[in-house]
């Protein structure tokens, strides 16, 4: 199943919806809260997951709750020149540069469940997802849009970073 990620105009905040081949919204999400975003996923009226942030240390963690029970954690792994994402609880990791929004996400025996990639050139995000096993649609759509969070945070630091050394 292919579907799209647009995400609305909102610097920080992560609003937008996830819609089908016939541009019809089959998930949205709304950010809660500012700090420490904590994100609702819906399908239709049903609120079907949640997305809480947690900070370690200086490495970002997001609790996954799909249908109101946590089915992992999605967590930022400590490397000195990049960035790796994984989702121990389920084997998941994710290959690529998620940064960009270009990535595959891979099961435990490195069979590729879903891949992921960005329409440049656009005012708001949009990106493509690609859901190899359908099975896990729900975990699959979920884990995405953390991946997305996560790419907002790190964004949003990289920029407030970088005005901070200018002045």
């Amino acid at each position: 199943m292919k579907y799209y990620f647009k995400e609305n105009f909102r610097f920080l905040l992560a609003d937008g919806a996830l819609y089908d081949s016939n541009n019809v919204p089959v998930y949205t999400y709304e950010n809660k809260t500012l700090f420490l975003p904590e994100v609702e996923l819906r399908r239709g009226n049903e609120k079907v997951g949640m997305i809480a942030t947690d900070l370690t240390f200086m490495l970002r963690r997001y609790q996954l709750y799909l249908l109101g029970k946590r089915i992992g954690t999605l967590q930022q792994c400590f490397r000195w020149f990049s960035h790796k994402l994984e989702l121990p609880e389920l084997g998941w990791t994710i290959e690529g540069d998620f940064l960009a929004m270009e990535y595959r996400i891979l099961d435990e025996r490195g069979d590729v469940l879903a891949t992921v990639d960005q329409e440049m050139f656009r005012m708001t995000r949009r990106y493509y997802v690609n859901i190899i096993d359908e099975s896990h649609e729900l975990e699959l759509v979920l884990l995405v849009t953390a991946i997305n969070l996560y790419d907002k945070q790190i964004s949003a630091r990289a920029s407030s970073g970088y005005h901070h050394h200018n002045h």
